[in-house]
């Protein structure tokens, strides 16, 4: 069974009713924080944010949420993948000089 709507609303019928005693601006500001740390790596990482943004939210129970469509999960997690793999190739290469640099050394002290 699916509890989420069509566009990343609530996660099920507890979701849809709010406590009147809570106080949300705190849970959400948290969130927002978040987001907004969120946003800003996202670009660091090349990510348009006008068309991937995370969004602050805030549970019926005031649990801090961020929101990112699927769309743009998908793409973060590509452009994280590519990441992972420039600093793989990086420290491959890194540890190809080294070695090379050694071998360099012991051939010079022979």
């Amino acid at each position: 069974m699916n509890d989420t709507s069509s566009d990343g609303g609530f996660g099920g019928a507890d979701d849809a009713i709010f406590v009147r005693e809570m106080d949300y601006v705190p849970p959400w500001r948290e969130a927002n924080e978040v987001a907004e740390e969120l946003n800003a790596a996202m670009a660091a990482l090349g990510v348009d944010v006008r068309m991937v943004r995370a969004v602050a939210h805030v549970g019926a129970h005031g649990e801090p949420r961020v929101w990112l469509r699927l769309e743009g999960a998908r793409l973060v997690a590509r452009r994280l993948r590519g990441a992972a793999a420039m600093r793989a190739a990086r420290v491959v290469e890194f540890q190809r000089m080294a070695d090379e640099r050694e071998g360099e050394l012991q051939d010079g002290a022979a």
